[in-house]
């Protein structure tokens, strides 16, 4: 079984429950997801945000609070994740389980 990868966000806020969000891990989507969520909406963009706040294992409401830039990379990684990609890839971190993971933007110079 692969390592369990975070997505750390680049710009983490708080919560409507004033958690502080920095990073989540990331779920693995399954196809009853998807059935779950078609059978919530037929829109697109609401569908989308539904995968990936459930990728997350975050409220839409929090979804909604991301930067741009977060919210722009949450659709890459589902989108890899649904085309059967290395996602640690898009995550900017090596694939081999021993490796340090690192905040994509905050690597040491």
């Amino acid at each position: 079984m692969a390592d369990k990868l975070s997505f750390i966000l680049k710009f983490p806020f708080k919560t409507a429950a004033g958690v502080q969000l920095d990073s989540m891990t990331i779920k693995r989507l399954k196809r009853k997801d998807i059935s779950a969520a078609q059978a919530a909406t037929k829109d697109e963009g609401v569908l989308e945000d539904m995968l990936c706040a459930k990728m997350l294992g975050i409220t839409l409401e929090d979804l909604g609070e991301f930067d741009i830039a977060d919210s722009k990379l949450a659709t890459e990684v589902l989108r890899e994740m649904s085309n059967g990609r290395d996602i640690a890839a898009v995550l900017g971190r090596s694939a081999v389980a021993s490796a340090e993971v690192a905040a994509i933007g905050n690597s040491p110079a």
